[in-house]
């Protein structure tokens, strides 16, 4: 019993000792409020605490209460329409009852004030002269204040009054609407055996030392009052710490990685023109990646500002007819409010083609050069094991003299190598910016299967000629989501990005030697 006593917190004790008062075995928990000085929640972790221990028990029982309606505390400053004409006639006697809105009464409240002033027999209405009168009866002038009028300011100055304490006037005020019922749990707190037994014990009054402090020990506090018993081998919930996103580790990775083989970085936003993700790369404005089932549209902005005039020529000459590449172009007229459309860009490949626009065409920056990016892409895809509508991607280009297709597979399987991936292999596809262009498939151990994990190729001449540049380029757009698949054997994206994550995972997932040393 002493052990459990000097264990208690101060407001455990402070609310057992206000039970023991009031000597009941139950009580509710508002007036446990009340009776202990407590705040509402100093009772609730005491209340936790004492449970925990078996001193306390709790149930909830579900009740109905009368609660004010919004109307309700139209009135709250200025009394019921039926006390008001009450007062009015204990002054005049009689009034016309066509001139009660001149006094400050609406129709609605007219009809309140009458229908209940009559029930209660307190007014009664007469004809004279073709007038109706409302009139005051002897009934009326020992009436002090209304039941009605009782009731309502009973219900503001609480929170609820319980349908077991219901009454005529509460049902009145229901019917016009300044009252209703509303569901409510009550929460009873009930004396253990156990918490019986430390209350017939004794609370006593000490004044413990709760926490141990530097200054505490060199003042030597702790011989003098008594330090609260703990249980040291009481069970308490894990505590998560804060952990890099496995995404994130490895987007650092990957940076070292392009950084160390000379490239240098590249960003830009998550909204864009259709002009950047598109048409500057020639991409035709009948393409199927600018269709709904492809692409998210801004509502706001849905416009942007596309670049110089002289850029902007050159792009509408090479999409219609190529330009001087011997190109015969798309053969469609191109349509600058189509390019000005806002969208959530779909793929990095946007930031190369800003970096060409406006560094490498403008002279700021001269080949050769080689840039990678790491950034978020959405799409309007149908979501599955390796598909979601928002993911990263790894971008990359290079533009220098004599540069081939081999070259182009080099970079990405010296890239692939050196996060710890040897199985790659190369398949041919199209693509409308790139020729030749080829699919990147790397091997998945768990899944027993080749996945697609990139696609890439060298820019097309009418990709460059708008920009000026004379050297071949090679370029690759990687998932960063099937990287990790790949790294951390994975075999479902979504449970490391998107709304069903597994946090188990994310919260111990280890780091594979091969790729993080």
């Amino acid at each position: 019993m002493k052990e459990i006593i000097y264990s208690l917190t101060e407001i455990e004790r402070k609310l057992l000792r206000s039970l023991a008062k009031i000597d009941k075995k139950e009580i509710e928990l508002e007036e446990a409020i009340k009776v202990s000085g407590l705040t509402e929640a100093e009772v609730s972790r005491a209340v936790l605490w004492l449970e925990n221990k078996g001193i306390i028990r709790r149930r909830c029982v579900d009740t109905k209460v009368y609660v004010p309606t919004k109307k309700a505390y139209d009135y709250q400053e200025k009394p019921l329409p039926e006390s008001r004409l009450l007062e009015l006639l204990k002054a005049q006697k009689k009034i016309p009852i066509g001139n009660l809105p001149k006094h400050g009464f609406t129709n609605e409240e007219i009809a309140a004030a009458l229908g209940t002033l009559l029930r209660m027999g307190l007014i009664k209405t007469v004809k004279e002269n073709g007038r109706r009168y409302v009139i005051i009866t002897d009934k009326a002038k020992s009436i002090k204040t209304l039941g009605t009028e009782k009731a309502f300011r009973e219900l503001l100055s609480k929170e609820g009054i319980s349908l077991s304490k219901e009454s005529s006037e509460l049902k009145l005020l229901m019917k016009r609407g300044l009252v209703r019922l509303e569901a409510k749990k009550r929460w009873i707190l009930e004396l253990s055996e156990l918490g019986q037994k430390v209350i017939a014990q004794g609370i006593p009054e000490i004044e413990f030392i709760e926490q141990i402090t530097p200054e505490i020990i060199v003042s030597r506090e702790w011989e003098r009052r008594p330090i609260r018993w703990y249980d040291v081998e009481a069970w308490t919930p894990k505590i998560w710490g804060g952990r890099k996103n496995p995404l994130k580790l490895l987007a650092e990775k990957i940076r070292r990685i392009f950084i160390s083989m000379g490239f240098r970085e590249m960003r830009s936003s998550w909204v864009d023109m259709e002009f950047w993700c598109f048409d500057s790369m020639w991409i035709p404005q009948d393409h199927p990646a600018r269709e709904m089932q492809s692409t998210f549209w801004l509502a706001q902005p849905n416009e942007g500002t596309l670049p110089d005039k002289e850029l902007v020529a050159k792009i509408k000459e090479v999409q219609e007819m190529g330009g001087g590449t011997g190109s015969t172009g798309w053969k469609l007229p191109w349509d600058e409010k189509i390019a000005r459309r806002c969208i959530l860009r779909t793929h990095t490949t946007a930031t190369t083609f800003r970096v060409l626009g406006y560094a490498i065409r403008t002279g700021k920056l001269k080949p050769p050069v080689k840039f990678f990016a790491i950034g978020r892409v959405f799409r309007n895809e149908t979501i599955d094991w390796k598909h979601l509508c928002e993911f990263h991607q790894i971008e990359g280009f290079v533009i220098a003299p004599n540069l081939t297709l081999r070259s182009l597979m080099g970079y990405i399987k010296e890239f692939y190598v050196r996060m710890g991936i040897k199985k790659i292999r190369f398949k041919p596809t199209y693509n409308p910016y790139t020729e030749p262009s080829m699919e990147i498939f790397a091997w998945h151990e768990k899944n027993r299967k080749w996945v697609e994990v990139g696609n890439s190729g060298m820019f097309r001449p009418e990709s460059l000629e708008p920009y000026g540049v004379k050297w071949p380029t090679i370029a690759w757009g990687l998932a960063l989501e099937r990287l990790a698949m790949l790294i951390w054997n994975i075999e479902d994206i979504r449970k490391i990005l998107g709304p069903s994550v597994e946090l188990g995972w994310l919260r111990n997932y280890q780091y594979p030697q091969r790729v993080f040393g």
